[in-house]
């Protein structure tokens, strides 16, 4: 989508007052926006793994320097909606990660559970003798 200037005359008091008018309702909007995203469960748990898909937290060193700029690309991505997050509520980043602490500690004990029923199979060769 093209955006037209929203400024044309730099001296035109009215169309710079009407510009910053729009930019802050522009910026309250995608705020608002991104609150009703992060309100929900699913929102915030989507937000989360593309922030680590984003390489948020991570080094993105590599010898090869297309790589490199790739990542670092990427995870200007992610800060950007780091930063996002954390002005619309500056704890939600906690909520967010005791949130996947809590999935991944559930994940574990599911699998635990599975793991030992009892049913294990014997390997091929091994008759227990």
């Amino acid at each position: 989508m093209t955006q037209r200037a929203l400024v044309r005359n730099a001296a035109s008091h009215r169309q710079i007052t009407h510009a910053e008018r729009k930019a802050k309702d522009q910026r309250a909007r995608e705020l608002a926006d991104l609150k009703a995203v992060l309100d929900t469960e699913p929102g915030r748990r989507f937000l989360l793994a593309l922030m680590n898909k984003c390489g948020v937290g991570r080094s993105v060193l590599n010898d090869n320097v297309i790589t490199m700029a790739a990542a670092v690309g990427q995870q200007d991505v992610g800060h950007y909606l780091r930063e996002r997050i954390a002005e619309v509520d500056p704890l939600m980043l906690v909520t967010m990660l005791r949130e996947e602490q809590l999935a991944r500690d559930r994940e574990n004990r599911e699998l635990d559970a599975v793991h030992t029923t009892g049913d294990e199979e014997i390997p091929d060769g091994d008759d227990g003798n």
